[in-house]
């Protein structure tokens, strides 16, 4: 997830475990979802939310629904569950910032859903803490695994959190062949003094508004899912831990886990995220 200037790419969400081998490297996306929640975000990007939910999964799916969000960040798409009438919504994040942040933002965007929608402190990568959660129609997990340190195991963590017959939805970084440069330039962002930063943001921002302009043809300042071009900039130069995997792999590894692909849809660029829709079989 790009946490951009707060969440950025995606990110979607904060890293949801303790970081193997990621130490101090380790990327604050509490305080990005926080900058990302005070500056930008508001009901129309809310409302944005809930329509890319409805659009991916269905909003059939999640009305009456009990759903989980994995790496909650913001906690804009459980509110983005609510706002469609989930009817029952947990979001955990191993980041207590992002807690205090995504609970903010329900008091402020939908006070009225405080009676369905919960936040709590946790890691994907703690299966005591997971296996206490109990099962859900929906997990959410987009853009939020890819950042623990040990993404097959968080995975198979949100995995098991899956109802029979359940959706889990899980959004990945793409595996391409420049992404061990992107892993070296995340540790190099991640050991910069963080008043030097300012100069990446802008250099790589520049870049990435270019590129993705390029090889889309579209603006990239016109963000889907309520989320905002440079916050994801920032998210994407700090995300660490970071992993990656391509489609296919994906779609394998699930299959042996009991969940059959309903959907995949490809990044708008090529280090961008996969996003999989699954349905649980076994």
């Amino acid at each position: 997830m790009v946490t951009k200037p707060a969440d950025a790419a995606g990110p979607e969400g904060a890293p949801t475990g303790a970081p193997a081998g990621g130490g101090s490297l380790a990327f604050d996306f509490g305080e990005n979802w926080d900058h990302f929640s005070r500056d930008v975000l508001d009901a129309a990007r809310l409302q944005a939310a809930a329509d890319s939910l409805a659009a991916l999964v269905g909003a059939e799916r999640v009305a009456g629904a009990s759903v989980c969000d994995v790496g909650s960040g913001s906690g804009l798409f459980s509110l983005a569950a609510a706002k469609l009438g989930a009817g029952r919504v947990l979001g955990f994040d191993v980041n207590p910032r992002a807690v205090a942040v995504a609970r903010r933002n329900l008091a402020a965007l939908a006070p009225e859903t405080e009676a369905r929608v919960s936040f709590t402190e946790g890691s994907a990568l703690d299966a005591g803490f997971t296996g206490g959660l109990g099962r859900f129609d929906l997990v959410y997990a987009w853009g939020s695994l890819h950042h623990t340190g040990a993404m097959w195991t968080a995975i198979a963590n949100a995995a098991a959190l899956v109802a029979p017959g359940g959706t889990l939805v899980l959004a990945l970084y793409n595996r391409h062949w420049t992404s061990p440069v992107w892993t070296g330039i995340k540790v190099a962002y991640n050991l910069c003094p963080r008043v030097l930063r300012p100069v990446p943001n802008v250099l790589f921002g520049g870049l990435i508004y270019a590129a993705t302009r390029i090889v889309t043809g579209k603006s990239p300042l016109t963000k889907e899912r309520g989320m905002d071009f440079w916050y994801d900039v920032i998210d994407w130069l700090g995300g660490y831990p970071y992993e990656y995997a391509g489609a296919a792999e994906v779609t394998e590894r699930m299959a042996a886990m009991g969940f059959a692909t309903e959907r995949v849809l490809p990044p708008r660029v090529p280090t961008g995220c996969n996003e999989f829709v699954l349905r649980r079989t076994g």
